[in-house]
């Protein structure tokens, strides 16, 4: 399965749907565009829901912590939400999991931002 990916805002908040297989930057670069763009509106709120995501390797680890990193230098905050089991072990191993905020829903997250 391919990557894509699905940007909406809701109530100032960037709600982010990844869909696939992440494992590569190239990927991902639109993504990462759009998200400077938001940046530059100061839109500072983003879920990232994984509900749909199959796979990801550590390049795409490595982008959930760019996102999260850039975010947090601007102000912003980042909550992961849906995680399937797989990319959920992904995040125990590498203990990513202490580092992220990771709510079980997008609703559960969108309770903390508001």
């Amino acid at each position: 399965m391919s990557f894509s990916y699905e940007v909406k805002t809701d109530d100032s908040i960037l709600l982010i749907s990844l869909k696939g297989n992440l494992m590569t930057k190239i990927q991902i670069q639109p993504l990462l565009d759009d998200l400077e763009h938001y940046r530059n509106e100061e839109v500072k709120k983003l879920i990232i829901s994984l509900a749909d995501m199959e796979y990801m390797n550590s390049t795409g680890l490595s982008i959930l912590i760019n996102i999260f990193t850039q975010t947090r230098n601007k102000g912003g905050e980042v909550i992961i939400t849906d995680i399937p089991e797989k990319i959920n072990q992904l995040l125990v191993i590498t203990k990513l999991n202490s580092i992220f905020n990771i709510e079980q829903t997008v609703q559960d997250a969108k309770k903390i931002l508001i």
